[in-house]
């Protein structure tokens, strides 16, 4: 996976302090991270102009609300980490949530703006205590839910990325399919959802794409503000119905957006509940009409 963060930033200490920090541990996690870092509001745009970003992080102002608008006109895809003192009124915190912006506190340390930049990010580069309720999984058992929603719905190939379209897993039989193209396609269908949620206040929505062709069908939406979850089918073999598929992606979305992805063995129970789960509900509101399957 590869990001790029643009940090405006005046303490010149301070910003190198951060990106030594946040390089050192995703370059651990296997994370490709640049940092470009500007003094100013103008030197940010100029570079913003230059190149396309992920995120942009920088203190809560005026000014730093403003240079975030003006981005975005060019790169719908770019976050923003916006750090504020501890004493920041809350109406003016509640005001940038409703814009979908993420907000953390000066941090106090490296690690803290490691953390920040990771929650920003959608990523787990470091740890914190307050996510330890959360599920825990490895990609492992991603895959393993993965496999399940695939043999539920009679899916090809099922894909799970994040919001920039970078491919963390897939299941399936990906044949001759271009999966960068598709799933950065994808990710750029998203990407005016996303805008229309923030434009709402309301940016935790849930977005569904369908793409019906005479060869292929895909079906994607969500999981969560920084994980997409789409479904492709091979038409030669099965057509899948909406309103089934649209609830099992839903179902499966929302399992994953509170996992909590770690490293390591940390077992396949939650995949087993899923599955016991979904096919409990799906039974009972479906019954055995589930797909139509052309060919055995």
């Amino acid at each position: 996976m590869r990001y790029s963060i643009l940090m405006f930033e005046t303490d010149t200490a301070r910003s190198s302090a951060w990106s030594e920090a946040l390089l050192r541990i995703a370059n651990q996690q296997g994370i490709t991270i640049t940092v470009t870092v500007a003094r100013t509001a103008p030197v940010a745009q100029f570079h913003a102009g230059r190149r396309q970003f992920h995120l942009l992080v920088a203190p809560l102002s005026d000014e730093s609300l403003n240079l975030v608008t003006r981005l975005r006109t060019r790169s719908t895809h770019l976050r923003a980490l916006f750090l504020h003192p501890p004493e920041t009124p809350e109406q003016l915190l509640q005001d940038v949530r409703w814009r979908g912006y993420t907000l953390a506190v000066v941090p106090e340390s490296p690690d803290a703006f490691v953390f920040a930049v990771s929650k920003a990010l959608g990523l787990t580069l470091i740890d914190d205590p307050e996510h330890h309720g959360r599920p825990a999984a490895t990609v492992s058992d991603v895959q393993v839910l993965l496999d399940v929603l695939r043999w539920q719905t009679k899916a090809q190939l099922v894909l799970y990325t994040d919001y920039i379209g970078n491919l963390i897993t897939q299941r399936g039989d990906p044949s001759k399919l271009e999966l960068d193209a598709i799933s950065s396609l994808i990710a750029g269908s998203f990407g005016n959802s996303f805008e229309l949620g923030r434009a709402l206040h309301d940016p935790n929505t849930r977005h569904l794409s369908v793409l019906e062709g005479e060869q292929f069908d895909l079906y994607a939406t969500n999981a969560g503000n920084y994980r997409l979850l789409a479904l492709i089918f091979d038409k030669e073999f099965v057509s899948p119905k909406l309103g089934y598929v649209w609830l099992q992606l839903k179902r499966s979305a929302d399992q994953l957006s509170h996992m909590r992805i770690v490293e390591g063995n940390v077992g396949e129970v939650i995949a087993a509940e899923l599955t016991e789960s979904l096919n409990n509900e799906f039974d009972r509101i479906f019954g055995s009409d589930l797909v139509d399957t052309r060919k055995s």
